[in-house]
């Protein structure tokens, strides 16, 4: 087996999301896995042109991304991706090997950075909210019971 074959079948990167959904990168192209069952779907790397990401439909959350081909065509490579962090450490790989793709927003990563902070920073918010319901039942309950032990 030569080095090339090699590196064919060893990708540069993966990023799982969902139930057997994959974005693979390998040195010459962008392999999608889980699209249907049985089906992947291989986007060369030289025929790619502009990656767009958007927020899904119904749940923001669950990213659609995009490709354009060189030949005007334009294919969805995952919808329902929620493997941000993932696709965010792929991205700086991927435009090594293709310096002359677009990135649709063009601060694709500093997005999605600041995407993954907003989300640990509302999963903070909430766990301190119900942790600050929790101790103000708790301190109600004991005002009740104080204020009852008095008028016995």
């Amino acid at each position: 087996m030569s080095e090339n074959e090699n590196k064919r079948k060893l990708p540069i990167s993966v990023v799982r999301f969902g139930m057997g959904k994959e974005i693979q990168l390998y040195y010459d192209e962008l392999v999608v896995t889980g699209i249907e069952e049985d089906q992947e779907l291989r986007v060369q790397l030289e025929a790619l042109r502009r990656l767009t990401l958007m927020p899904g439909e119904p749940t923001p959350s669950k990213l659609v991304l995009m490709a354009d081909m060189d030949d005007d065509s334009t294919v969805i490579l995952a919808e329902g991706m929620t493997n941000a962090r993932d696709f965010r450490e792929m991205l700086p790989k991927l435009t090594e090997l293709c310096p002359d793709l677009e990135l649709d927003p063009p601060d694709m990563a500093e997005q999605l950075r600041q995407a993954l902070n907003n989300k640990r920073a509302w999963n903070i918010t909430c766990y301190v909210a119900c942790i600050m319901v929790c101790v103000l039942v708790y301190l109600l309950y004991l005002a009740v019971t104080f204020i009852g032990s008095l008028h016995h």
